[in-house]
């Protein structure tokens, strides 16, 4: 679970490096993967001499569906983070708990218990309390949310299709899994921006911290906690990427969050504890 709070709180960076970035999203999703999945190719050649019975087919035909949902969820929430505050575009890219149940029982037949139906119901409280305070009758932002809404049920359906891979390693999956979706971002922003180039250094860097925090340590421990905690556990707790990420805008765009953030967020805590009665385990 301290391993869960690590990946979100570095997921939640995301938000603030994407906004800061004046690269087009494609490239912006493009090459966080790209560098991610060459800064992992060591831990996969590592693990691919551990289990050379494995045949590539086998890992690209788990690796190659992820990558497309993966690409998906990445290239609209970086279009969504522009068109919509920090923190609501946070809070609706990670309503997973609304949709997990759903998929998850149809991919791999868990069912929701009712500890985590009640911890489900706190957190989806708290957040619609937030939403009810940050309310604005504005047709970009509800765009913004749309385009949001549609990269959460991306990245549920990508986290599911993780738990029925059933590789032996997360290291033989991830990195093929950023190496393809990067590739076809890459493709993507060949064919409808002018150049592939990023514009200055600070952009790499900008490249860089996306790839390194989000990416490989907060995106890497969501698939991995998928595999050994329950999935509306994470999906409830992931929830919680907007807390962290608000207190970023707050401090790095004056992103003022009203009394409803702190509220929201303690019936969100409230909501993981609730479904930790269950357990964490499978």
């Amino acid at each position: 679970m301290l391993l869960l709070v690590l990946g979100l709180v570095c997921c939640a960076v995301a938000a603030i490096l994407i906004k800061a970035s004046e690269s087009p999203p494609v490239l912006i999703a493009a090459y966080r993967q790209l560098i991610a999945a060459v800064l992992l190719f060591p831990a996969y050649a590592t693990c691919r001499k551990r289990y050379p019975e494995i045949p590539v087919r086998r890992l690209c035909r788990q690796a190659l569906p992820a990558s497309v949902l993966l690409t998906i969820h990445f290239w609209l929430w970086n279009i969504g983070v522009h068109m919509t505050p920090i923190a609501n575009a946070s809070l609706i890219v990670n309503l997973t708990p609304v949709v997990m149940p759903f998929i998850i029982w149809f991919m791999v037949r868990e069912r929701i218990t009712r500890p985590e139906l009640a911890g489900t119901a706190l957190a989806l409280l708290g957040t619609a309390w937030l939403g009810a305070a940050d309310y604005r009758i504005d047709i970009h932002h509800f765009l913004g949310d749309v385009v949001c809404f549609v990269s959460m049920v991306a990245l549920a359906v990508y986290l599911a299709w993780n738990r029925r891979a059933a590789l032996p390693s997360i290291w033989l999956y991830v990195p093929l899994v950023y190496t393809f979706s990067g590739l076809q971002c890459l493709f993507a922003g060949a064919v409808t921006t002018r150049s592939l180039m990023l514009s200055d250094s600070r952009e790499w860097l900008i490249m860089l911290g996306l790839a390194i925090i989000p990416t490989i340590i907060g995106h890497t421990i969501l698939n991995h906690s998928m595999r050994v905690l329950r999935s509306q556990l994470v999906a409830i707790t992931t929830l919680g990427q907007f807390i962290p990420a608000g207190i970023l805008a707050w401090f790095i765009f004056d992103e003022r969050p009203g009394p409803a953030l702190f509220i929201a967020a303690t019936l969100v805590i409230a909501g993981v504890v609730t479904a930790l009665r269950r357990g964490t385990h499978p």
